[in-house]
């Protein structure tokens, strides 16, 4: 769903925020960053949706339609640049190798990802293109071709972030001038005169030769003109203090890990999926907002294993006596906010029956009542407050509200290998949904049909809930039931008899 993956995106962006300050800021020194890693999932909302749609999800849905469209716009913008460029140098001509000359361009650059070109301005003399080839060949021999294609559709996908545009213009920019410093190594201090005023001879403020991504040249003159001539060769002490850093920051960055909180007693999941030869099981957090998220890979190699009887003592078992589908509570140490996420269990217990679903709330769910189907806020918030089946996750709804039967279809989501198994009356799921429907039918005075829809994006299920059924289920009109609070506290939940 896209306001998953936009709410991914944020938590990643906001975290890559504070990195670029630090290291546009506060170079070489330590930054806490383990700390920062742990407060930023508190500060920005859940990638993981467990309800229906309301206000903050909508927001939500729509800032991920724009923020797609901005990516696909970025992305059209670039390569329409780079069809232009093209074009352009349709005419260049062979000087030798991967050597070409055009008489239409006013700067030199790299073009290409496997077979990299170099492209020269004709208004180059000999000594001027020695020197620009040496600093464009540094280019394709550090792979900055490649760097920047890539920093560019990380660009694309943050686009919304000021931070981002600030690292990759500036990372553009150290790239030229790190060059520039190659070259001065490689032909020694005499030559920064000449070599400057090379790049007198090919001055533009561009960053990006038309925007195109895959190409790019020199930019920002003055500042690397300026570089060239105060440039000394950094000593071994700079030099290393400057690795370590790179190293710290890469360390520091290589995971993002998450304690579980403080006072924690255990995670709340079902099992879905048990390696034994990997001793791993997949698991799903059933908490709201659970820190395991809606997939975990969890090891239990080492982990002590119970059952739960009743009041007595959880008695150790082995993992022959867990299945898929058992509810457990897991016992972990710190969670890596991966997807799947990962975590090692220091115990894991087999819960004695299914944990129930969340309890209906019922002074919420009546207060957000309403007359029409086509009160599109008011069935979301309805269907927000509705609890998700164990193993379903909620995807979206529709209405259809122009002729009779009025409907609303909430659509879930299911792995294929689990759909066949909601297929039956007597489910746990189907229990929910039938009361669910209930709750919908009451509550939404003109709605004719709740149908719920179990798709694994290939293939569906439909569970159709009629008023017929409805009235028939309760023994009595189900409409009445949505006339008070109090009488819709009277409202039956199915149980696997009815």
């Amino acid at each position: 769903m896209p306001e998953r993956l936009f709410l991914q995106i944020l938590n990643m962006s906001f975290t890559a925020s504070i990195v670029i300050a630090f290291v546009l800021v506060v170079p070489d020194v330590n930054t806490g960053i383990g700390a920062i890693n742990h407060s930023v999932p508190a500060i920005l909302p859940s990638a993981v949706s467990h309800a229906g749609v309301n206000p903050l999800q909508f927001w939500m849905l729509i800032c991920s339609q724009i923020w797609l469209f901005g990516v696909a716009a970025l992305l059209a913008s670039g390569l329409i640049g780079l069809v232009r460029l093209k074009k352009r140098l349709k005419d260049a001509a062979l000087c030798q190798d991967n050597i070409f000359i055009s008489s239409k361009i006013d700067t030199a650059f790299v073009m290409g990802i496997f077979c990299p070109k170099i492209y020269l301005p004709s208004i180059l003399g000999n000594a001027e293109q020695n020197y620009i080839l040496l600093h464009e060949r540094t280019h394709i021999r550090r792979l900055d071709h490649i760097v920047k294609l890539i920093s560019f559709f990380v660009l694309c996908v943050h686009w919304f972030n000021p931070f981002v545009w600030a690292a990759f213009f500036l990372s553009g920019k150290d790239m030229e001038m790190s060059c520039d410093e190659a070259v001065i190594k490689r032909m020694g201090n005499d030559v920064k005169k000449d070599y400057s005023a090379s790049l007198l001879t090919l001055a533009t403020d561009r960053r990006m030769v038309n925007g195109a991504p895959l190409a790019f040249g020199e930019g920002d003159t003055k500042g690397r003109v300026k570089n060239v001539l105060n440039y000394k060769k950094p000593g071994f002490w700079v030099v290393l203090a400057a690795a370590l850093a790179v190293i710290f920051v890469v360390i520091s960055l290589a995971t993002s890990p998450k304690e579980v909180p403080s006072g924690f007693a255990g995670v709340n999941a079902v099992i879905l999926k048990i390696d034994k030869a990997g001793q791993t099981m997949t698991v799903k957090g059933i908490d709201t907002n659970s820190p395991i998220g809606d997939l975990c890979i969890v090891n239990w190699e080492n982990a002590t294993l119970q059952k739960v009887i009743g009041n007595n003592k959880p008695i150790k078992i082995s993992i022959d006596d867990f299945t898929e589908g058992d509810y457990v509570v897991l016992f972990v140490g710190e969670i890596l906010e991966s997807y799947p996420s990962r975590t090692t269990a220091t115990t894991i217990q087999l819960q004695p029956k299914e944990i129930p679903d969340a309890a209906y709330p019922l002074e919420d769910l009546w207060n957000a009542r309403t007359n029409y189907v086509g009160d599109n806020s008011a069935v979301g918030e309805l269907i927000g407050l509705l609890p998700v089946p164990t193993g379903l996750q909620y995807d979206h709804f529709e209405l259809k509200t122009t002729s009779q039967p009025y409907k609303v279809e909430i659509v879930y989501s299911v792995p294929a290998k689990y759909l066949e198994e909601y297929d039956r009356d007597s489910s746990t799921a189907a229990n929910t949904l039938r009361t669910n429907a209930l709750f919908l039918l009451a509550l939404i005075k003109n709605a004719d049909e709740i149908q719920a829809t179990l798709t694994d994006g290939s293939q569906k299920i439909d569970l159709t809930y009629n008023r017929e059924w409805a009235d028939h289920t309760i023994g009595g009109n189900v409409r009445e039931y949505g006339n008070s609070l109090e009488k819709l506290q009277g409202l039956p939940e199915i149980d696997g008899n009815s």
